[in-house]
């Protein structure tokens, strides 16, 4: 996406961060905040530390995000995942997420996904 730099800085501050700690340790985060879409938020980040995959945190960030989606009112919540990105596909598929048949490919392959709050 073509950004200017003031456009960038918006996108960032304007997303809610989710932190998962452990043990005072931050494992994992996610971000969400509106999309494009009227009615609709989007989940923009999701990172889980290596050594705490597949404990569960990541579908925890999920549920967080949809939780704070659906309070705010929005009755969607979208997201786009890098083609070939197994794991993470399954992660939202697991938590109600399916593809949309959007695509984009440019700067990379990428699908969006989509499930109602």
């Amino acid at each position: 996406m073509n950004r200017s730099e003031e456009e960038w800085r918006q996108a960032v501050t304007s997303r809610l961060r989710f932190v998962a700690v452990l043990n005072d340790q931050v494992v994992g985060m996610a971000a969400g905040g509106e999309s494009n879409h009227t009615g609709t938020a989007a989940l923009t980040s999701l990172w889980v530390d290596p050594g705490s995959r597949g404990q569960g945190v990541g579908d925890r960030l999920v549920v967080a995000v949809l939780e704070w989606a659906k309070a705010e009112g929005f009755s969607q919540v979208l997201l786009w995942v890098t083609e070939g990105n197994s794991i993470a596909e399954s992660l939202y598929h697991r938590n109600g997420f399916i593809r949309t048949g959007e695509v984009i490919t440019e700067p990379r392959r990428e699908f969006e996904m989509s499930r109602r709050t």
